[in-house]
């Protein structure tokens, strides 16, 4: 099968809520700037933890809400078996590529060979996921990010 394009997700957006009759979209503007910092160690020697916003669940896993703003996550050993996923997320357009090959959105198993090859130290398990089509920032930072 032949890759597809990239979805223009932003005008797609702009153009479908647009349609509908809807106001235009609401983007959420982070004002404040956080600098990046510089690792304390090699990455060969790092630990490092995976947060999926694409709606993943293990095998009898509770499926995320159809609805949107579930504020709710999963958790999933590193060591699971990738035909044991499944993807509960409103967005319908989301999930093709996906059961395709997990990995556009839970890269367990390239971060997997990243560990086995040296070159990250270690991933952490379990890795996260929730469904990342959380529209309400006030409870999402609130609820189930709070700082």
């Amino acid at each position: 099968m032949a890759p597809r394009p990239p979805i223009a997700y932003i005008p797609w957006t702009r153009e479908r809520y647009g349609r509908l009759g809807y106001e235009p979209y609401r983007w959420t503007v982070n004002d404040t700037v956080v600098p990046l910092a510089a690792l304390r160690k090699p990455l060969s020697e790092a630990r490092i933890g995976l947060i999926s916003t694409g709606g993943v669940v293990w095998r009898d896993q509770a499926p995320f809400s159809e609805d949107k703003n579930d504020l709710t996550f999963r958790e999933i050993p590193k060591g699971a078996a990738l035909d044991e996923m499944r993807i509960y997320h409103n967005a319908r357009y989301y999930v093709r590529e996906p059961r395709y090959d997990i990995n556009c959105v839970l890269p367990l198993e390239r971060l997997r060979e990243l560990e086995g090859d040296g070159f990250i130290g270690e991933l952490a398990s379990p890795v996260f996921t929730i469904m990342g089509r959380i529209f309400s920032l006030a409870r999402l930072r609130g609820e189930l990010a709070p700082a």
